[in-house]
């Protein structure tokens, strides 16, 4: 071996994250939280009689065969201040999946996702305990967003991946409050199945994202 091969390091100049968003990754955001406040204020006023047809509850999904429930209650929040507190996450989380992972990975998969969590979630609680909001679907696209940051961007060192990834979690994700009416528990489920999901989803792209690295060879 050379000496010159011996005195250089491998250094990654850009990745998959390096390049801009999807052109349209700013209106799928804004659709997704125009979708959230529609069904919201639908819910709110109980238009067309619709509000009990809204939510989910074990009883009512799995004893009443109402699956439909599984998605609309992803969609509703039962004020503005729990609307908001899941719209403004969810829409930036949709701005940058969407811009970097595409379609198959936001909306199609994480609605299909979605439901899972509250299919799960619903499990863990009384057969008449009504769930409703976006927040484990918040948490599912958290994990799924915050996962493939760790295994993508080798730009930045592992250490600081690790700190800026907490640092998300800790600013935006927990709570400064414990409210009894908010399901954790579902905060914590969207957040695993978001973990499995990325795992699958680098699993089957890791040669492609890898690809698009740029790597160079620094001499000393």
């Amino acid at each position: 071996m050379d000496a010159w091969e011996i005195d250089r390091e491998r250094v990654i100049k850009a990745t998959h994250l390096s390049r801009k968003p999807a052109p349209k990754s700013a209106l799928v955001a804004l659709g997704s939280v125009l979708l959230l406040f529609v069904a919201s204020a639908i819910y709110w006023s109980d238009s067309f009689g619709a509000a009990s047809l809204l939510p989910a509850s074990r009883e009512s999904v799995f004893s009443n065969g109402e699956y439909w429930r599984l998605v609309t209650s992803l969609l509703v929040h039962s004020d503005w201040a729990h609307f908001l507190s899941n719209a403004v996450v969810l829409g930036v989380l949709a701005f940058l999946i969407y811009g970097y992972y595409g379609p198959l990975a936001y909306p199609a998969l994480t609605l299909v996702l979605g439901t899972l969590v509250t299919a799960i979630s619903l499990h863990t609680y009384p057969a008449e305990t009504w769930l409703l909001g976006a927040s484990g679907v918040v948490y599912l696209m958290a994990g799924f967003w915050l996962t493939l940051y760790l295994l993508v961007e080798r730009r930045i060192p592992l250490k600081k991946r690790v700190v800026r990834a907490v640092g998300f979690g800790l600013i935006v994700l927990v709570p400064t409050a414990v409210e009894p009416a908010i399901s954790y528990r579902t905060h914590l489920i969207g957040f695993v199945v978001g973990f499995g999901f990325a795992l699958a989803y680098f699993t089957k792209q890791k040669d492609a994202l890898r690809a698009k690295e740029r790597i160079e060879y620094e001499y000393y």
